[in-house]
């Protein structure tokens, strides 16, 4: 079966997304204005690449 992919708009904590990534799917994209909760997406995603 082909993995689906999809982009965390508004992402927050990431919370979501750890639910999608433990469903199969692959994160394209965390999109997140508020400069706390971008730190907390970068200490809990060791694996990506920040803009």
């Amino acid at each position: 079966m082909k993995k689906l992919n999809y982009i965390d708009l508004f992402a927050g904590g990431s919370r979501l997304s750890e639910g999608f990534i433990c469903a199969g799917l692959n994160t394209i994209a965390h999109v997140e204005m508020n400069k706390d909760a971008c730190y907390t997406l970068r200490t809990r995603n060791k694996t990506a690449r920040f803009q």
